[in-house]
């Protein structure tokens, strides 16, 4: 009796160890995985991870607006690379000699100047914008632009002007990644903002764009002329994102990733350094200059305006401005309304009291240009009214 419990129960383990190994083999059978098909996985997941950061739980939660807006205009960010020609002097040894220096007279040869700036392709063509100061007085295909793929292209100059610093390049690319482009009358005093560039010739070494952010700090800054008289600078954005030698002509950005403004000054302190105070060409005046270098190639700026000023007799004492004495027939003056004897108190935004007012309004206080149209203040007949004027060229 013993024996045959022994065996039922021998029979009994041997038939659950059987079931239990053809189990596994049906399972092992049905998950089986070939050496191809490992492969496969494993070229999935590296496709899937090369798409996500690997780092992507680390990275994620710190993401915000200023990273995200990096992003999105990194790629479109260029460095300009400028060999520039100086005229220098060569003294003679006979300089100082009041009679042979007639018979040798000084000599100036063109030293090539190397010189780094910014800017930013704004078309899948490749057209590019920067400053006109970065790209001045360079010589025939010295001006190299990098990408951020690391490769460098020839540019051509498409237009350039010097008051309102701006210059448009071209590079020979297609479908290249470009910046989205702001509105700067939108612009809110306080919000964030990223200068990008190239600050002293940095981006060569990296094929990136380095960036500073800031806040905006003031909007419609005006300097006029420049102390050179080279250039006029109206309506700029200031902002606290530092901007150091290299980042002119780079873009002013939003946190939405668009670009609101051109990177063009600093003010500096009496050593010539930079402060933390940056200024930026707003990107719609930057537009209007720029669709006129791409129609004309140059800005036309030889106004027509078309009346004869001058200052008010003594005896008029009931109002401050200048008097128009002449209107000439057809003259933008003409259709726009003036007549003789017409009082102009205001230009714009400015009062005026006298002949250096309307002298500075019209050529000194704003950059006026040929279409242009301004807003005139006149006392006529007792009564004040508006004239609004459009610009024609000579």
């Amino acid at each position: 009796m013993a024996n045959i419990i022994k065996y039922f129960l021998l029979g009994v383990l041997t038939g659950l160890i059987i079931l239990g190994m053809s189990k596994f083999y049906l399972d092992f059978k049905n998950n089986y995985v070939s050496k191809e098909e490992l492969k496969q996985i494993l070229a999935d997941q590296n496709n899937f991870f090369n798409q996500v950061n690997p780092n992507y739980k680390k990275i994620e939660p710190r993401s915000n607006s200023i990273t995200r807006a990096v992003q999105k205009v990194n790629k479109a960010v260029v460095g300009i690379n400028v060999v520039k020609l100086k005229k220098q002097y060569i003294r003679s040894p006979f300089s100082d000699d009041p009679i042979f220096r007639q018979f040798f007279p000084p000599r100036y040869v063109n030293k090539k100047i190397p010189s780094v700036g910014s800017g930013c392709i704004y078309s899948p063509d490749g057209y590019i914008i920067t400053n006109e100061h970065v790209i001045h007085n360079a010589y025939e295909e010295g001006i190299i632009v990098t990408t951020t793929e690391g490769k460098e292209y020839k540019a051509k100059i498409i237009g350039a002007d010097q008051i309102s610093d701006i210059a448009i390049l071209k590079i020979d690319v297609k479908d290249h990644a470009f910046i989205k482009i702001g509105d700067s009358e939108d612009i809110i005093i306080g919000e964030w903002v990223i200068a990008l560039g190239n600050p002293y010739g940095l981006f060569e070494y990296s094929n990136q764009p380095l960036i500073t952010v800031g806040v905006v700090s003031g909007l419609n800054i005006n300097f006029g002329k420049s102390r050179d008289g080279l250039h006029f600078y109206e309506s700029m954005i200031q902002t606290d994102a530092s901007i150091n030698p290299g980042n002119s002509g780079g873009p002013l950005v939003n946190s939405e990733g668009e670009i609101i403004g051109v990177n063009t000054m600093i003010y500096s302190s009496d050593s010539g350094g930079s402060i933390g105070i940056g200024f930026a060409v707003p990107i719609n005046k930057v537009l209007k200059i720029k669709n006129i270098l791409m129609e004309n190639g140059y800005v036309n700026r030889n106004i027509n305006w078309g009346f004869q000023l001058s200052n008010l007799n003594t005896d008029k004492k009931d109002v401050a401005g200048v008097s128009v004495v002449n209107v000439l027939e057809n003259s933008p003056a003409f259709k726009a309304g003036f007549k003789k004897g017409d009082i102009i108190v205001g230009v714009e935004n400015l009062k005026i009291n006298n002949f250096a007012d309307i002298k500075n309004a019209l050529l000194e206080a704003k950059d006026y240009k040929v279409n242009d149209l301004v807003d005139f203040y006149i006392y006529r007949d007792k009564d004040y009214k508006k004239i609004k004027m459009q610009l024609e060229a000579y």
